[in-house]
């Protein structure tokens, strides 16, 4: 419906540059997807700061969040919300130098200035969530299934489970679009 509002950002599978922060995807690329929308399509480039009904949103397409479990004990890919706190207690992005490509610019726009309410992620491809010290962090989890890679590497996704964030209540709500019951 025209009433809600979609936000796309980029991740590493996108047609943009690999390093970070990752900028907008291309005007050609805009258009074809605008075409086909109502005006209620936004395009942010990853990260990105957004003020939604007075609530600070910060979304992150994520990619750090693999240098962060394979470098901190007790972190996995089964529980993305826990390396997502770490970044926040960090307030960094991409807080482990090398393991991330970062494009060298005169401002680290990986740096969480300010605290957001809502922080928001997917590369993990598992819905995760947490309440940190009043920031609600969220995974988002992904609609593709299990891929042979993500079988090799022991990772286990949660597809086709949307989280929706009741902003009037502070609480999160899964829509399940799978139909089976998984």
């Amino acid at each position: 419906p025209d009433y809600i509002q979609i936000i796309i950002s980029p991740g590493n599978h996108d047609a943009v540059r690999r390093a970070e922060p990752q900028p907008t995807f291309s005007e050609d690329i805009v258009k074809e997807i605008e075409q086909n929308g109502r005006g209620n399509i936004h395009f942010t480039g990853s990260p990105c700061n957004l003020l939604i009904e007075g609530l600070r949103v910060l979304t992150y397409h994520g990619t750090s969040l693999d240098s962060v479990i394979a470098s901190i004990p007790g972190m996995s890919y089964s529980e993305p919300e826990k390396p997502m706190v770490e970044l926040l207690k960090r307030r960094h992005l991409s807080p482990i130098y090398g393991d991330n490509p970062i494009v060298p610019e005169a401002r680290d726009y990986m740096v969480i200035d300010q605290v957001p309410d809502i922080m928001v992620m997917g590369h993990i491809h598992k819905n995760g969530y947490a309440n940190y010290n009043g920031t609600a962090v969220i995974n988002s989890g992904t609609w593709q299934d299990r891929t042979d890679f993500q079988r090799q590497q022991g990772h286990i996704p949660s597809p086709c489970l949307m989280p929706i964030y009741n902003l009037r209540y502070s609480r999160l709500d899964l829509v399940n679009f799978r139909g089976n019951g998984e």
